[in-house]
Order: structure tokens, then sequence, then C-alpha cells
């Protein structure tokens, strides 16, 4: 009986000395957190392992990260796979008929970024922006001449307009004689030279019918503006009156003491051809519901593909200024120690006691075998 004792009592004092062996052990990767000190000399082992080499710690999974994980080709190779960009594109979709559900003006997006009262603050931004510009286009341009300041293809186009110019006036001018309100015009013109020209203009009406005289008046002015040569002349008189116009110098049209209201008031009627209210308070769902077929099949994915594809294009570039192992590095030396030893022990706290256990094990076994020699040798 003292035999299967002795065997029995170096078993489990081995296998005790064995687990709390390797639980010291354990320990010891991080206890003491801090040097310990006797007459001012350090204790061996103090600080933890750990504690000990953090910085270095941190340094070489840093580089690990970067070298071996987060590496250039791993990053492109993810970017440019279809199943993300189909997954992103899916997902920026949900979010948007999610928002295409709701009734949000620009007014109100404007305000959740802090830019509030946007209506009258952008207006008053153009307004001042418009005059600024226009101001300093007159002060700029005052000695040129009208035909420096419009650009050649303009120039040359509306050149080419000036026939059509004549052939509009000719035919409202037909047009107009040819009419009852031009006959009654004629007609009345004609009665007002007779008044103003006293007993010559009396004397006058007493020989002439004034209505077949204004027929007559009318019948040649139709014929008058029909002719080739009416066109021409008129025509001719049109472009010396551009050319005209186009030698003049900015000064000319625009003198300095006019050129404030002006402004002014080009600015106005810019401002009132821009329908603001439309613009702000308008919810954008409305303006986009004619296009949101297109935008969910078509600019949506296109812009995500382009997205993503500039990135990868980019990654080496991106990673090298994003500089991925200091900033692990960095991360990791922000963790306090007693942060670090709970994450480790979460993640490998199972494995941790089978060493425990296991080095009972081994003590265990260990004793045995003490006791079985102790006993026979």
């Amino acid at each position: 009986m003292s035999v299967l004792f002795t065997i029995i009592l170096m078993a489990v004092i081995g296998g005790f000395i064995g687990a709390m062996t390797n639980y010291i052990a354990i320990r010891m990767l991080f206890r003491p957190y801090n040097a310990i000190y006797l007459f001012k000399k350090r204790l061996p082992f103090t600080p933890g392992l750990i504690p000990k080499r953090r910085d270095e710690l941190a340094e070489h999974i840093g580089k690990v990260v970067v070298s071996h994980l987060l590496t250039e080709d791993a990053i492109r190779a993810r970017l440019l796979d279809s199943t993300l960009q189909k997954e992103v594109t899916e997902t920026i979709s949900h979010m948007f008929h999610e928002k295409m559900t709701l009734e949000t003006t620009p007014n109100e997006l404007l305000e959740t970024i802090g830019y509030t009262n946007a209506e009258v603050r952008s207006i008053d931004w153009l307004r001042s922006k418009l005059e600024k510009e226009l101001n300093h286009f007159f002060d700029k341009n005052q000695s040129k001449r009208v035909s420096d300041l419009i650009p050649s293809t303009l120039e040359a186009e509306l050149r080419e307009k000036l026939p059509h110019v004549t052939e509009r006036i000719t035919t409202k001018m037909a047009g107009f004689i040819a009419s009852e309100d031009g006959k009654n015009q004629i007609k009345q013109m004609l009665q007002n030279f007779f008044a103003d020209h006293g007993k010559m203009g009396s004397m006058a009406r007493m020989f002439i019918n004034t209505d077949t005289f204004s027929e007559k008046i009318q019948q040649e002015g139709l014929n008058l503006l029909s002719q080739d040569d009416t066109k021409s002349l008129l025509n001719g008189l049109l472009t010396t009156e551009w050319q005209n116009f186009e030698a003049k110098e900015l000064q000319e049209l625009l003198p300095g003491e006019s050129q404030p209201q002006l402004t002014k008031q080009l600015t106005a009627e810019i401002l009132q051809a821009i329908p603001y209210e439309k613009l702000f308070n308008q919810p954008v769902q409305v303006m986009l519901r004619n296009y949101e077929t297109v935008i969910t099949e078509k600019i949506i994915p296109f812009t995500v593909e382009r997205l993503l594809d500039f990135v990868a294009k980019h990654s080496s570039e991106m990673v090298e200024r994003l500089n991925l192992a200091n900033l692990v590095e960095t991360q990791i030396a922000t963790f306090s120690l007693p942060e670090i030893e709970k994450l480790v022990i979460e993640i490998s706290g199972r494995e941790l006691k089978m060493i425990t256990y296991l080095g009972g094990v081994l003590g265990g076994f260990i004793g045995i075998v003490q006791g079985v020699l102790a006993i026979w040798i």
C-alpha cells in the first residue's frame, strides 16, 4: 500500500509542479508589466516577455501584415474581383432606391452639411460674382472694338445670317403693307400729308381719290419689296451698319457712367432667368425619377467599376502613402498591456489552458516514473 501511495503522491506532486510551471511561464509572457528592482538591480525576467519587447513586436507585426497579408497584389486582386464589384453595386443601388422613396430638397441636403439658407446665399453669391466679372470685363475691354470681342466663328455666322434677316424684314414689311392695317396706315399718311400742306393739300385732295391712291401706293410698295434690287439694297445697308457697329469701341457703346446700371440690369436679367425656387425646393427625387432606371442599370455599375479600377491601378501608391506597417505598429503601440493580455487570452485561452493541463499530465507522468525508479532502484 505504501508503494502505491508513494507513486500516486509523486504523480500528484509532479503534475502540480508541471501545471504550475507552464501556468507561470504563460503568465510571464505578460507579467509583470513593469521591471522590478531590488537594491537598484533589475530582477531577471522582469518585465514580462511581451512588455519588454512590445515595440519590437509591434514593428514586426506591422511588417508581416504589409509583407504577407495586405500586399499590393492582394489588394488589387480583391478590388478587381467581379464579386466585390457586384456586391458594391448592389449595396449602392439599394441605398439609392431607399433614398428615392423620400422627398428631400436640395435645401435640406445642404443643411445637413451645415450650409443653411442655401437659396438666399447662393443668389447673393452669384449676384456678387456676376457683377464683379461684368465690371472686370467692361473695364478691361473699354478700348477694344466690338469686332475684337466677338468670337470669329460667331462673327462669321452672323454675317451669313444677314441675307436671312433681309428676307425676313422684307417679308414682314410686305405682310404689313398687304394687310388691312397697312392699307389704313397708308391712307392715314396721305390724309396727314394733305392736311400738312394747307391749301395746296386741299386742292390736291379735290383731284385725288384717297382710297384709290392708297391702294396704288400699297401695290407699288409690294412690288418694290419683291424686287431683288430692293433686297440687295437693304442687305447692303444692314451689312454697312453691322460693319460700323463692329468698328466702334466698347466705350462708345457703353460710356463709363452707364456701366454700373448696365451691370446691375444684366445681373438682374440673368438671375431672373434662373429657376431658383425649383432648383432649391423641388425634391431631388422628383428631378431624378425619370432617370432612375438609367442610374441603377448604367450609371451606378459604371461608376463602381471605374472607381474600383482607379483604386486598383493606384493601390501601390495608396499603400505607400497610407504606410500601413507604421499604422499597424502605431495602433498596437496604443494598446495597454492589460488589453493585449486580454486579447491574446480571448483568442488563445483554450489553447493556453491545454498547455497548462499538458504540463500537469507530463509532470504527473514524470512523477510516476520517478516514484517507480525511487522504489526499485
